[in-house]
């Protein structure tokens, strides 16, 4: 497949009508895949993306669960209100030319997807042209089967993307878009429908056969059947559309939210719970305090004066000795007295004596007893001094300190509770708040009750299919001997098993893609990553080279991408489809190491036509040069704020 052309026509910020060439051109006897779009954000570089997934699928471009009210909103709100217009448009249309081969035949196909705003509603015409002529006698859902048909949205999803849906499809999540990708491009699900249509052509035959009574009986409950499983596929679109409501319940929500924080709704949310906590906080402050003033009732006072305390300490240690002194001379004096009665007679025997005790009997050492204390109050007061009342200043540092974080804090919560507003200014927002959080719970309740509609309409599906299938078997011996039915039956059966090894083999295949393609993009300290792909449901499992599960929410929003981007290379060379690739802001999320792997390794070779579309930050003059050999040609997209518009110039930021 190439993109030749897209056309603009007062779509999006592009007034007017704009014609894009983007086909490939050769140089140098070479063509060259890349066709760079640049332009700043806002200036409409996903536009040209939009368009092209627009104009081939229409409103399932914009997801499963779009209703067709708000497809036609959308296409309303898609032409171009630009300042320079005297009389806004009322249609706009986006058209793509592409060639597409299939089966060794190759056609040139053109569709143009136009709307137009009539009163209250908005009318859209769909015309696709192959090979200059168009599919006439068709309608616009119709000729939107043909095209889903020609290239499955499913498809295109893995070919047309941007930078941050892609690294959804690393997300556990995601692994049911990417089963069914896989399906798709591994051309699984044509097997399926061949099985399918066998087995129709059977029963149908099957019925031409049997009495009428059993005729009768499968065709009611094949109608059966068909009401059940429409039924239910009903209710999973009435959950999907029920989903998209309760998101948007969630946005205005959100909004509401938004609104009460700016009004200071957040503080009003915890005025109550800031006052309980000033209560307990003042509590706790009048506890502290009781016991400094418990402490103050004590000696602790005493340890305010360390110096006097010191200097008593001390004064009593000289009195107690001093005492000690003058008793121990008391008796000693009285000896001497004794002495000298004894040897009165001798001469100098006094004298001697006294010589003798002099240093004794000195008091010249002694100080003034003022504090006239027991033994036993000296010990209290020096057990005091060196005991107890540390313990008390340590005791009273520590409630001090406690009482100014307690004051600190209960003066934040004071200051919290100021910001809160009047409940008045927020009444009309906490009203309209509990309206939208009630709506948003009986949403909920809606999307349960219908799941399990939806499952008990499946059930009733699968018993219908059962008693047709028992039907079958019970009749299908009798007609197994007819050459057509034979064959239609033994086709069946060959086709599920020429599923099962196709599948296994083209698993295996992916598999091996996944680890060159992961191989060349990644950085050398990045891990190394295997992928299992389970053959029953394509779920994928990340492994690293020791065999051991990765999570896949653990790694890096490089890595993802990188993952993502590897799956996606990996994929298109299993199928062996020839798609272009488009991919919009394509290394916002990389790291330098990663832009280079990606610009040098990837964006050559991902397909024989790669369209970019980057902002001047992601391909810069450096990577710029490094594409260059492989550039067919680049559009720069030029915003003009004067006319609220934007147009395409050929060239690029720096080479306009």
């Amino acid at each position: 497949m190439i993109l030749n052309t897209l056309t603009l026509q007062d779509f999006g910020v592009f007034n007017g009508y704009h014609e894009i060439n983007l086909e490939p051109k050769e140089k140098y006897n070479r063509k060259r895949p890349i066709i760079l779009f640049g332009g700043l954000n806002g200036a409409g570089k996903t536009t040209t993306l939009t368009a092209v997934r627009l104009a081939l699928y229409g409103k399932q471009s914009l997801g499963k669960s779009v209703s067709q009210a708000k497809y036609e909103q959308y296409l309303a709100d898609s032409i171009h209100k630009g300042k320079a217009q005297l009389v806004p448009a009322t249609n706009a249309s986006v058209g793509l030319s592409f060639t597409y081969g299939k089966h060794g035949v190759v056609n040139e196909y053109k569709v143009i997807r136009s709307w137009e705003i009539k009163g209250s509603t908005t009318s859209e015409n769909l015309v696709v042209e192959k090979d200059g002529e168009p599919l006439s006698g068709s309608t616009n859902e119709q000729l939107q089967s043909f095209l889903s048909e020609l290239i499955p949205i499913g498809v295109a999803d893995l070919f047309f993307f941007d930078g941050e849906k892609i690294a959804e499809l690393a997300e556990d999540n995601a692994n049911e878009a990417l089963a069914d990708a896989i399906n798709r491009l591994l051309g699984l699900d044509i097997v399926e429908r061949l099985r399918a249509d066998l087995g129709i052509y059977l029963r149908e035959h099957a019925q031409q056969k049997l009495p009428k009574d059993i005729s009768a009986e499968i065709k009611s409950l094949e109608n059966q059947y068909q009401d059940s499983y429409k039924s239910y596929q009903d209710k999973l679109d009435l959950v999907s559309e029920l989903k998209t409501k309760a998101g948007s319940v969630e946005a205005d929500i959100e909004a509401l939210n938004a609104r009460l924080n700016d009004l200071g709704g957040a503080w009003a949310k915890t005025k109550e719970k800031e006052e309980h906590r000033v209560d307990r906080l003042v509590e706790e402050k009048n506890r502290l305090k009781s016991e400094l003033t418990a402490l103050f009732s004590e000696a602790f006072p005493l340890s305010l004066a360390p110096n006097t305390l010191n200097n008593l300490i001390k004064k009593l240690d000289a009195e107690k000795q001093t005492k000690s002194n003058q008793a121990s001379r008391a008796k000693i004096e009285l000896k001497v007295q004794e002495l000298k009665a004894q040897l009165g007679e001798l001469d100098n025997a006094g004298k001697v004596i006294d010589d003798t005790f002099s240093d004794v009997l000195d008091t010249s050492g002694d100080v003034d007893v003022i504090h006239d204390i027991s033994d036993s109050d000296y010990m209290n007061i020096q057990q005091l001094a060196v005991h107890k009342l540390p313990e008390q200043l340590k005791r009273f540092k520590k409630l001090t300190k406690d009482l100014e974080e307690i004051e600190s804090e209960i003066s934040a919560a004071a200051d919290n509770i100021a910001r809160a507003p009047d409940e008045s200014r927020l009444k009309d927002i906490l009203d309209e708040l509990g309206i939208q959080q009630k709506e948003l719970g009986k949403v909920d309740a809606e999307i349960q009750q219908e799941k399990d509609n939806a499952k008990a309409r499946l059930r009733a599906a699968i018993d219908t299919m059962r008693k047709l299938k028992d039907l079958d078997a019970k009749y299908s011996t009798s007609m197994s001997s007819i050459q057509g039915v034979k064959l239609a039956s033994d086709s069946r059966e060959l086709l599920l098993e020429f599923g099962r090894i196709t599948k296994d083999r083209k698993i295996e295949l992916l598999e091996q893609e996944f680890i060159k393609s992961f191989g060349k993009l990644a950085r050398k300290d990045d891990m190394e990553i295997l992928a299992k792909i389970d053959p029953k449901t394509f779920s994928v499992t990340l492994k690293d080279k020791h065999g051991k599960e990765i999570n896949k929410k653990k790694l890096s929003a490089g890595e993802k991408q990188i993952f993502a981007i590897a799956m996606l290379e990996a994929l298109g060379r299993t199928s062996g489809r020839n798609l272009p690739v488009i991919i919009d802001t394509p290394l916002g999320r990389l790291d330098s190491h990663h832009r280079t792997k990606l610009v040098k390794n990837y964006f050559p070779t991902a397909s024989h036509q790669v369209l970019i579309l980057s902002t001047d930050t992601e391909i810069d003059e450096s990577f710029y040069k490094d594409l260059s050999p492989e550039i067919s040609h680049a559009f720069y997209v030029d915003y003009d704020p004067n006319e609220g518009s934007s147009k395409y110039t050929e060239g690029y930021f720096w080479r306009k």
